[in-house]
């Protein structure tokens, strides 16, 4: 099955080029969407350099273009904004996130789709307040939006979305916190205060996420945990990875769908004592033999984790890094006597990407259908050789990407890049 490349542009000196948007079967994904002209840079109409009087907030500005954009290339792509499954955001401040939500309201006319937000450290344009990735379903597909039961799950009135929407036979959750009705952490969902051990307060918080705000979506969608088909989860505080890791995989039995773990910097969510946020894709009950597990030898952050999982075309991969026995790769690690023979970052890239190649491969695609490429740097400085790691084919052909500065650790001592990825699969 091949893709369809829709509105591809090269940046900086001509030879970064970028996708916003792919068609692939049945899905359009538009991915690294921020308010900027076609040479990558952020257009001086939305910006109003100097000329704040009279006009909306700069991040609204920013956010009514992109979504003009994506309302004219989802139609292109033979989509339109009334299938958009599922948004996800990243802030470089979260000042920028109400006056977005007004924009996305008035855009998408009330019905938003699930959502998950988060606060980075930088974007590739440092003057952007936003990128947004989207996912909608095709015309031709037929799906439409349904908007079950929510389960019990609420969402704050200011953003508006869905918490979880069924589109064909895919369910589509919204970034859940342990949360209760009034908005805040769940007091179950903390060490009990003045108390210094009764408790982790990571394994508390994703219990009662899993247990109070997942699984109660899936239920009401017509799901459960074992057809979850993709997570992210952004943790604020990467020290917490093993005792989170514990409590997620004994959630799954020891079977964990593929995973995307990203850390970033404490406050990173709309509520600001939390200290994890998870979203996830899962498939329809009635479509349970459609889920294809892809297997192959590629070493994970977890060894209990499925590498890809394959349904109706797409190909969930779990996050890869430049890592081996634990550890980054060793080849990414310089020389102390001689450092500037290396690039660490090119290295654990490389090696991620080929991990792709072999997951892709054992699914029967290749990396030429990747639909989405999302690429979590410590250091935004790495991305131009990151970047440059991706083979010249597809390079060429333009990457759908975005890249994201998180947090400076990214678990591992010494690792650079987490590379989340998304595919087209026959």
């Amino acid at each position: 099955m091949s893709i369809d490349r829709i509105g591809t542009r090269a940046y900086g000196t001509g030879d970064v080029v970028h996708t916003p948007y792919v068609r692939a079967g049945k899905w359009v994904f538009g991915t690294g969407l921020r308010a900027t002209r076609a040479d990558g840079l952020l257009d001086p109409e939305v910006a109003l350099e100097g000329r704040p009087l009279g006009a909306a907030p700069k991040a609204q500005r920013e956010a009514a273009a992109i979504f003009a954009g994506m309302a004219s290339n989802l139609e292109q792509a033979g989509s339109d904004i009334r299938r958009v499954a599922r948004l996800d955001q990243y802030y470089p401040d979260a000042e920028y996130v109400d006056p977005y939500h007004v924009a996305r309201k008035k855009a998408l006319a009330g019905q938003v789709a699930p959502s998950t937000s988060v606060i980075v450290r930088r974007l590739l344009n440092l003057d952007a307040s936003m990128d947004v990735q989207v996912l909608a379903a095709t015309h031709a597909s037929g799906y439409q939006v349904e908007r079950p039961h929510q389960g019990g799950l609420n969402a704050p009135a200011t953003s508006g979305y869905a918490p979880c929407v069924r589109v064909g036979d895919m369910i589509f959750v919204a970034g859940q916190l342990a949360r209760d009705g009034s908005g805040n952490i769940a007091p179950e969902a903390q060490v009990p205060a003045g108390q210094l051990w009764n408790g982790t307060r990571i394994k508390l918080e994703t219990e009662y996420l899993v247990r109070r705000r997942l699984v109660p979506a899936l239920e009401a969608a017509g799901s459960h945990l074992e057809l979850v088909l993709k997570a992210q989860v952004y943790l604020s505080h990467s020290a917490d990875l093993p005792a989170f890791w514990q409590t997620w995989s004994a959630a799954f039995g020891g079977r964990v769908p593929p995973t995307t773990v990203v850390p970033v910097d404490h406050p990173g969510f709309g509520t600001s004592a939390a200290t994890v946020e998870i979203n996830i894709v899962a498939a329809h009950e009635s479509a349970a033999s459609g889920v294809r597990d892809i297997r192959c030898d590629v070493e994970l952050m977890a060894k209990d984790m499925i590498p890809a999982r394959a349904f109706d075309g797409v190909l969930f991969v779990a996050g890869l890094m430049g890592i081996e026995n634990g550890g980054v790769v060793a080849a990414s690690v310089p020389h102390a006597s001689a450092p500037f023979f290396q690039d660490p970052a090119q290295e654990q890239f490389a090696d991620a990407l080929g991990k792709a190649r072999t997951i892709f491969a054992a699914a029967g695609s290749d990396l030429t259908q990747v639909t989405r490429a999302l690429q979590f740097h410590a250091d935004l400085e790495d991305f131009r050789s990151c970047y440059l790691a991706w083979d010249a084919e597809s390079r060429s052909a333009g990457i759908p990407f975005s890249a994201i500065e998180v947090a400076r650790d990214l678990f591992a001592p010494g690792a650079r890049v987490i590379l989340d990825l998304w595919g087209s699969v026959a």
